[in-house]
């Protein structure tokens, strides 16, 4: 294992750290963490249940802030950014993929993918035909007007890459995105998000914990007690 080396990449870490209070103590949950990850790279982020990867993720993904550090987003200092303007860079530029999909039980699969487009203001009509033709894309164009009960985990898990795509993000953070599927389907899954990092160089950063799936990816950054390496190649 070798300590991650952090740069100035698309994706910049410096010195972060997230610490929770529990009762009297105080749990460091991620212990300066440097990392840096550049535009079109897939990672895969590795640990043990409480190791902090999923904090990591929330962080790269905005929805967590640190305690401290320097976080650089394609840009943007996260750490002088308004709640408002972090909402609109998640919007914009970050899709999520999680493995409880976390689809609006009420809304069709086209309504679904449509919904990250709305809150852009993006008028209906157009909205839908963008979703639509992600939902193609994904191949479950067939299925657009069906709710998330009436698809199956693999369906569910499409639609719900679909909507982290239609708004054209930079990256990709999925959370264990083939954790409730068949071996088969988690194949065809995988498969899907590895092709759009591939083609469209959308940068992909996966959290899991089947080496397998890790070694897909370019690079294996590895979580253990809130520290962060990154593992030489094989």
């Amino acid at each position: 294992m070798t300590d991650t080396i952090a740069h100035e990449g698309f994706i910049s870490l410096q010195g972060i750290g997230k610490r929770y209070r529990l009762a009297e103590q105080t749990l460091t949950i991620l212990d300066n963490v440097s990392l840096s990850i550049e535009a079109g790279e897939s990672c895969a982020i590795l640990g043990a249940s409480g190791s902090g990867k999923s904090t990591l993720l929330n962080i790269l993904g905005l929805l967590d802030r640190p305690d401290g550090g320097h976080y650089r987003f394609a840009g943007h200092d996260i750490f002088q950014a308004s709640p408002d303007q972090l909402a609109a860079i998640r919007n914009r530029q970050i899709g999520f993929v999680f493995q409880s999909f976390n689809l609006l039980a009420r809304l069709s699969a086209l309504d679904n993918v449509a919904l990250p487009l709305s809150y852009r203001g993006i008028p209906r009509g157009e909205s839908l035909i963008r979703a639509m033709a992600m939902l193609e894309q994904v191949g479950l164009a067939q299925r657009a007007h069906h709710r998330p009960a009436d698809l199956s985990g693999g369906q569910r898990q499409r639609v719900a890459i679909a909507r982290a795509l239609v708004g054209e993000p930079s990256v990709i953070l999925a959370d264990e995105p083939t954790g409730n599927l068949d071996s088969s389907t988690a194949r065809e899954i995988m498969e899907l998000l590895l092709e759009l990092n591939r083609v469209r160089q959308v940068t992909l950063i996966i959290v899991t914990h089947d080496p397998q799936i890790a070694q897909r990816l370019s690079r294996q950054i590895r979580v253990h007690n809130g520290v962060v390496r990154e593992a030489c190649p094989a």
